[in-house]
């Protein structure tokens, strides 16, 4: 006779590598800085959350699971003696619809452009806006994730994009879209 726990607890785990493995993957590799060394880093995340048991007691597994992530990749990168952030790399795409290859390259450079600025904030700025607007986690979560609490979460997250903002409008003065002029008719 089949284990029906064992199947419910695989399939639980199936759903949850579904829904968390991308945003671990790109969360890790913002903090080590290589995409290989964060994927193993997530698949050590998944293998402890199984041989723990936190399957069956975590309610929201999102906190523990970003949180051994963390961990686990900053172990990563004290043992290599260096923490790096991505600063232009975009980890997720999409293809939604085909752009014109001048949006995609402006869409690019502003993207490219925007990272190399939020590269300039202290590590702990730059974590704590990931969790909550890439990863979309509660100020609780993200407080228990970095071992702080959720008022300095608020108070990290409102530095951030207040020097987001001023850092931006001072570098971006110079920066002028593309735009093609329209096609006219009535050339030859």
């Amino acid at each position: 006779m089949p284990d029906v726990g064992a199947d419910a607890d695989s399939e639980r785990m199936q759903t949850l590598m579904r829904r968390f493995e991308i945003p671990l993957v790109q969360f890790a590799t913002r903090i080590t800085g290589d995409g290989e060394r964060a994927k193993d880093v997530v698949q050590e995340t998944f293998l402890k959350f199984q041989r723990n048991g936190a399957l069956s007691h975590e309610a929201e597994p999102a906190t523990w699971l970003f949180t051994v992530c963390r961990n686990g990749a900053l172990n990563v990168c004290r043992k290599e003696k260096r923490m790096m952030y991505l600063d232009e790399e975009l980890i997720e795409s999409r293809e939604d619809e085909q752009p014109m290859p001048y949006e995609e390259l402006e869409e690019k450079e502003a993207a490219g452009f925007l990272l190399r600025i939020v590269a300039t904030l202290p590590p702990r700025q730059q974590e704590v806006p990931q969790l909550k607007f890439q990863n979309d986690l509660s100020y609780q979560q993200i407080a228990e994730i970095t071992k702080t609490t959720a008022n300095n979460v608020g108070v990290l997250i409102h530095t951030a994009l207040k020097t987001l903002r001023r850092r931006y409008g001072q570098a971006s003065k110079d920066f002028l879209p593309f735009n093609p002029r329209p096609s006219d008719e009535n050339e030859p």
